[in-house]
């Protein structure tokens, strides 16, 4: 019998959050496996995949007897996730204890101050820190306040995500096509737009032998196709080239993603390990076509120069990229958005053959961000949207009411404008066209899936899949 409920939030109430939720919940994979290890027999209830109703969710919780629940949360699922506290402490009051922990919390230090139907947070890795704090609730204490989490210093010491709580099955369903895993925790850097807690800035790495033990452990799940969720996955080019080469000695044939890769980090000898490991795509940040919002505004210190250099070395390897771009910078001009839409078309232009795909986004304040703080200072959002929001003021639906930043002298009007201008210049090339047809004529899905998202773009200017309209 299940002891602990681990809730991992949804953006959505009463349905899937299709195209948003696809991946198992890893944190708390992670962090049950952590439990388990302690002695606990902790449970997992994935919203995003399986939408209960609050009703649903407090009849397990009676059913089982559960006396510690646990709700993982970012941002944009705040507003679901107090609603689901809100109904737990109403129905059970304080025989059940509520703990949260996420990005969210750990970014607002006076969440607990104003929510009072959570008993206590963890800010950080909860590892080492919530099993500590379930023994505690579970021995009949009260537990309440805020938790700095002990980092995790080695990251052999954590046992492998517990997926068998989240079976994957499911998430195929919806759109999992690889193994998730992560070789790295943390990230250095401070992009403007990142709401990263300051946790998790110190860059934590696996070994090789642990990384490759869980690898083949999994083979089998997805016919050894892997994803890596890292955000500094080259960080250390000694620990790539090491990871590289454990892979290689196992000596099966994989394919993966390395999630993350910034192009200041670009190094041919790591890219030949790594595609000669298995590597075959990744995302890179290139955020603004602009050298003086990308590295004065965003804090990415890359030229112009630095970007088509980097290519001209991806370029030499078997590998599809997708360039990431973000629109609406603080004092970005529209000459500048223009600069960013056109960006990728530049780079086509300049060879770059690796580029497949591109993402223009907006700009979304998360609180926690420099963009955040910069957006409330400016009187673009009110200092206690959160709290409105919780309360459902601006309403229920999170692509309507959460805001985008726009740079004084810009409209969103003009955002999607060029944002439109940009997919089509690059998505409408006779070279993309041809490349992404061949691609497509071995799976009718996948030609059905580009087509609605040609239609798409051409009408509203971006994909089916977007933060924000």
């Amino acid at each position: 019998m299940p002891d602990i409920l681990l809730i991992n939030s949804s953006i959505k109430y009463g349905e899937i959050a299709r195209g948003f939720q696809y991946y198992p919940p890893v944190g708390l994979n992670y962090l049950a496996a952590s439990l388990r290890l302690a002695g606990f027999a902790p449970t997992i209830l994935d919203l995003g995949i399986e939408p209960l109703s609050t009703d649903a969710v407090c009849d397990i919780i009676k059913r089982e007897r559960i006396p510690l629940v646990g709700i993982s949360a970012v941002s944009p699922q705040m507003h679901n996730t107090m609603r689901f506290a809100r109904a737990i402490r109403a129905r059970f009051g304080d025989t059940v204890s509520i703990a949260l922990g996420g990005y969210h919390v750990s970014n607002d230090p006076t969440f607990l101050d104003r929510h009072h139907e959570i008993d206590f947070s963890v800010v950080g890795d909860g590892d080492i820190t919530f099993p500590k704090l379930a023994a505690q609730v579970l021995g009949g204490e009260k537990v309440r306040g805020r938790f700095v989490g002990e980092l995790v210093e080695k990251l052999d010491d954590v046992p492998w995500p517990a997926y068998d709580l989240t079976p994957l099955p499911r998430y195929r369903q919806i759109g999992l096509t690889r193994y998730p895993t992560l070789a790295t925790r943390g990230c250095p850097f401070s992009c403007v737009f990142c709401s990263r807690s300051f946790m998790s800035k110190r860059v934590r790495y696996r070994s090789p032998e642990n990384l490759v033990a869980e690898l083949a452990a999994h083979y089998d799940d997805f016919g050894g196709y892997y994803e890596f969720m890292d955000e500094s996955f080259t960080l250390s080019r000694r620990r790539v080239i090491a990871n590289c080469q454990a892979i290689l000695d196992w000596g099966r044939k994989i394919r993966w993603s390395a999630g993350s890769l910034r192009l200041d980090q670009v190094d041919e000898e790591v890219l030949e390990y790594m595609t000669r490991a298995g590597c075959r795509t990744f995302f890179v940040g290139i955020e603004s076509g602009d050298e003086r919002v990308r590295r004065k505004i965003v804090g990415k210190k890359l030229t112009d120069a630095q970007i088509f250099d980097a290519f001209k070395v991806l370029d030499k390897f078997d590998l599809e990229v997708e360039g990431s771009f973000v629109l609406g910078h603080p004092t970005e001009t529209e000459e500048e958005l223009k600069a960013t839409c056109y960006f990728p078309v530049r780079l086509k232009r300049h060879g770059a053959r690796t580029l497949t795909q591109v993402g223009l986004k907006p700009a979304v304040p998360m609180p926690g961000s420099r963009l955040w703080d910069i957006a409330i200072e400016e009187g673009k959002i009110p200092a206690d949207f959160m709290d409105r929001y919780i309360e459902f003021e601006y309403g229920e639906d999170f692509w309507k009411v959460w805001p985008t930043y726009v740079p004084d002298g810009l409209t969103h009007e003009r955002i999607r404008h060029w944002r439109k201008k940009g997919y089509l210049a690059y998505y409408l090339r006779p070279g993309y066209l041809w490349w992404r047809l061949k691609r497509n004529l071995a799976s009718p899905a996948l030609l059905l899936d580009d087509l609605k998202n040609f239609w798409a773009m051409l009408v509203k200017g971006h994909s089916t899949v977007s933060l924000t309209e």
